[in-house]
This record gives C-alpha cells, sequence and structure tokens, in this order.
C-alpha cells in the first residue's frame, strides 16, 4: 500500500470521477469537526498518471479536510489513468462507507453506459456494484441500444452471449436507506465523464453451452432473471418449474390471500394435467 500525504491542491475532482448525486453536507460537517478533534480516517484513494492525481473514493474527507483548511491528506496512491479512477469510483462504497442511494446507484449506471456503451450489461453491472436488471432499465431509459457484440478482455469482438449476475455482487433490489455516501457529486464539482476512454474490456467467456449451462443453473437457483430461459434453446420444462418454485418459495405466507394463491395455482396444475391425460388418450 502506497501511503503519501497529498496536497489537496494537487488533486483533481473535475474530472468526471464524482459518481454520487450530490454530496451529503451533513456528513462533510461532521467529518470536519471529527478531524478537528483528532480522529483518524481511512485514507482517500488516488489514481496517479504521472501529472495529475485522479480522486476515486474519499469526495467527503476531501471536502471535509478542505472547510478546515487542511493543506494536505492522507492518501493511497496508485498508478493509474483517470479511466482507472472512474472504474473504482462507480463501485466505491457498495458495502461500506456512506451507502448510496439509488439514485447513486443509478447515477453511476448512467455514467458507466456513457462511457462504455458497448460494453455487456454484465460489465458494467460488476464495475458499478449493482444488478444487471438495474443497467438494462437504465440502457433502456437512456434510449441505447444492446449491442450484437461485446468486446472481450484481448481487445476482440465477440457475439454477445447471455448475461449473468455475479454470485456475490449487486442485488437484484437496490435498498434505499435515504442516505448517501462517498464519491459525491454536486457539492465536490465535476461533472459527466467523456466518452473518450473506452479502453476498458471485458467478456463472459466459455463456449455457448457452457454459458448456457451456468445460465440455467443460475436461474435455477435464483441467482438470475428467470425470463432469461425464453433466451436458451436449451431449457427444459423442468428448468421453468423449478424458477418458478424458487418464485413461488418467496411469497408471504402470512399474507391472507396466501390461500387464494395456491388455490389459483392448483387450479393451473390440474388443468394442465387434464390436458396432458386427453392428450395421451387422443
Amino acid at each position: 500500500m502506497n501511503l503519501q500525504r497529498i496536497a489537496l491542491d494537487q488533486i483533481d475532482i473535475y474530472s468526471g470521477t464524482q459518481t454520487r448525486v450530490a454530496t451529503n453536507d451533513e456528513a462533510v460537517s461532521g467529518y470536519a469537526e471529527d478531524m478537528k478533534q483528532g480522529a483518524q480516517f481511512p485514507p482517500i484513494i488516488l489514481y496517479y498518471d504521472g501529472s495529475k492525481y485522479y480522486l476515486a473514493d474519499g469526495f467527503h474527507r476531501f471536502l471535509a479536510a478542505k472547510r478546515i483548511e487542511e493543506r494536505d491528506i492522507e492518501a493511497q496512491v496508485h498508478e493509474g489513468s483517470r479511466t482507472d479512477a472512474l472504474i473504482a469510483a462507480l463501485g466505491a462504497n457498495a458495502t461500506n462507507g456512506l451507502y448510496r442511494t439509488n439514485a447513486d446507484k443509478r447515477h453511476a449506471v448512467e455514467i458507466a453506459l456513457e462511457e462504455w456503451t458497448g460494453h455487456s450489461n454484465a460489465y458494467l453491472a460488476d464495475i458499478c456494484k449493482v444488478s444487471i436488471e438495474l443497467v438494462r432499465r437504465v440502457r433502456k431509459a437512456m434510449g441505447l441500444d444492446h449491442p450484437d457484440k461485446v468486446i472481450g478482455k484481448d481487445g476482440k469482438s465477440y457475439p454477445a452471449g447471455i448475461e449473468k449476475t455475479a454470485r456475490h455482487g449487486g442485488e437484484e433490489r437496490e435498498k434505499n436507506d435515504g442516505s448517501s455516501g462517498e464519491g459525491a457529486g454536486a457539492g465536490g464539482g465535476g461533472g459527466a465523464p467523456s466518452k473518450k476512454n473506452a479502453n476498458y474490456s471485458d467478456t463472459s467467456g466459455g463456449t455457448r453451452n457452457e454459458i448456457e449451462e451456468e445460465a440455467r443453473s443460475m436461474i435455477r437457483n435464483g441467482e438470475m432473471d428467470p425470463r432469461e430461459l425464453d433466451t436458451l434453446p436449451t431449457a427444459i420444462p423442468n428448468d421453468y418449474a423449478v424458477a418458478a418454485i424458487g418464485i413461488l418459495d418467496r411469497m408471504n405466507k402470512e399474507d391472507p390471500k396466501y390461500p387464494a394463491a395456491i388455490e389459483r395455482l392448483e387450479k393451473w396444475v390440474m388443468q394442465r394435467k387434464a390436458e396432458l391425460l386427453v392428450g395421451s388418450q387422443g
């Protein structure tokens, strides 16, 4: 870990590496007061390209130090470009610090889509630490068509395959705790990044059969949107049954309407069984 004291006026916060909708001024004020009392904070995260220090994580700490007129701040410095800093910033505080609001998550996805429109939803979901479903929704809302091909890690172009969610990645349902976090926007300068740095690549890899097999397994285990089954030529009826049962098991059994839902399902099953019986006799 390369820890250094970096002068605040050397740190670039105006290159679009801020990924939050707005700063939390209450947090900045609280941090500033704690700093005056001698509290120790984790180092901010910087990327240095030989001429500029790009702030990737720690905008609230940076602003707090500036508010109390500190000259420098402890930083963990990595070698890298503005693009490297942005990639780090997009997923900052997904699991720690001041948690992101839903608006923050959506804003991060919008930035990523502007930067890397041609990359897969799975790749963008991974760097933003959100669900693939959120990336799909934002892409659609922005009027961006999903590419027929995606860029692989080797720099080559491949047909877009079946996308999958990371097993321990972003949640399918976003949590909204009403707070905002590090890497903030309006209060600390910055702005939307340019589209010049679309040079980071990804591909899911594997043969199509391998990808489909893993997708089927993830759907059956509730790790992927069941609607993806319709895109898999190898999907069989049992895949649909297992996926449906997994969804139904999440119903609230304490809900007064639960018995009626079970009766409706039973009626549907009986109708299908009757159709099968007639078919076998014909």
